[in-house]
């Protein structure tokens, strides 16, 4: 497989970016520069929808699951976007990311976990190759820059007629703005504040809908070698003390990614897997 990969640089201005109220004008000009931008990857088959606001694009294209199959869906503002074990995050009309995938597959469900942790490391990369920004990841799919959150990924499925599932995946990022980090009591940042070039919306949703088709064409095996020697760099927990409360009291070391996207620790003298839970390394946790 080729990859659609688009280069930005020659579109990027070292001017800051101010975002505006999305009027319905802006919206269609933003449909049809992200159209230019990802002519590539929509010759190949993805379909595009991009919409002012929505209660979430992963609850809309879950919805729509059936007639959904490799569609890209971007909204302006969410009104009830949803994080990682349900929590709430927060979406408003202010130059931010909030942009799902859904893809049919009839991959089994051991395979397509590992997915989350693919996008979250093309995604990572995407932002490193064209804004020179070095992204870790707090396992299994928040975005860190600087040691704060600045995104994160949520993949969900849903059972389609016969083996099929179909894949949401959603990708949120901090470009513009970010929560107040009082009322969420963790440390969080966007782009914009650790770039000087432009980080437009268009931009950004080009370069993370490139990595979200990308990765999800690549073969299982292909997938998981590439974890493999992509992952350590960007682990923001190796080798760092953290807190897991189903494991019960005592020191608990991170010791990198199991072969099957688990998150390995080393405990009681034992090393042992992590599937599900709260993992916490200090004030940075999993929401």
């Amino acid at each position: 497989m080729k990859p659609c990969n688009i280069s930005v640089h020659d579109q990027l201005a070292n001017l800051p970016f101010t975002p505006s109220p999305m009027t319905s004008i802006k919206l269609n000009e933003l449909e049809l520069d992200l159209r230019r931008r990802l002519s590539p990857v929509l010759d190949s088959g993805v379909q595009l929808t991009v919409v002012g606001t929505i209660e979430s694009t992963n609850a809309q294209l879950k919805t729509e699951a059936v007639t959904s199959n490799q569609t890209l869906l971007l909204a302006h503002e969410q009104t009830a976007g949803v994080g990682r074990r349900g929590s709430p995050w927060q979406s408003p009309p202010a130059g931010n990311l909030y942009l799902s995938y859904c893809v049919h597959s009839d991959r089994p469900l051991n395979e397509l976990s590992l997915w989350s942790l693919g996008v979250t490391v093309a995604v990572a990369n995407a932002l490193e190759r064209e804004l020179s920004l070095e992204c870790k990841i707090k396992w299994p799919n928040d975005l860190y820059l600087q040691g704060m959150k600045v995104g994160g990924v949520l993949l969900e499925t849903v059972n389609l007629p016969g083996d099929d599932v179909a894949v949401v995946i959603g990708v949120g990022l901090n470009i513009a703005s970010h929560p107040d980090p009082t009322l969420l009591q963790r440390p969080v940042t966007c782009i914009s504040k650790h770039t000087d070039k432009s980080v437009d919306l268009s931009m950004a949703a080009a370069v993370v809908s490139v990595a979200l088709v990308d990765m999800c064409r690549l073969s299982h095996a292909s997938l998981q070698a590439w974890l493999t020697s992509s992952w350590p760099s960007r682990d923001l927990l190796l080798n760092q003390p953290v807190l897991v409360p189903t494991l019960g009291e005592g020191l608990v070391i991170a010791r990198g990614l199991s072969h099957d996207g688990g998150l390995q620790v080393e405990f009681a003298g034992k090393i042992r897997t992590v599937y599900a839970g709260e993992v916490s390394l200090g004030h940075v946790d999993t929401q």
